[in-house]
């Protein structure tokens, strides 16, 4: 089973609060003040942010800032299975708008 963190503010290493931030960002263009929980992906890999309600979802978010959004329908072992085989989604989708990423 996957521990998630609560959405409560993150005091640990910095990469980790940028990818945060990034992921924060994108679901902030999904979702009207969504509650978030992450978990930071083994190897390296990034983070993932899950937002637990209908109609949620999860953003894995990779050290270079790219990103992958799959649907609450999606587990996550099967989310971070592609996401390790570097499916991403494409900044110019609607999921995800790089312009909302930079704030």
């Amino acid at each position: 089973m996957t521990a998630f963190r609560s959405s409560a503010p993150i005091t640990s290493d910095p990469d980790e609060n940028r990818l945060v931030a990034v992921g924060r960002a994108l679901f902030a263009t999904l979702a009207d003040d969504p509650v978030l929980s992450f978990v930071e992906l083994p190897d390296g890999l990034g983070v993932c942010l899950v937002h637990a309600a209908r109609g949620g979802g999860k953003i894995y978010v990779a050290p270079d800032e790219t990103a992958l959004f799959v649907g609450s329908a999606v587990d996550f072992e099967a989310g971070l299975e592609a996401f390790w085989g570097c499916v991403r989604t494409p900044l110019e989708t609607s999921v995800i708008d790089r312009g909302g990423a930079d704030t």
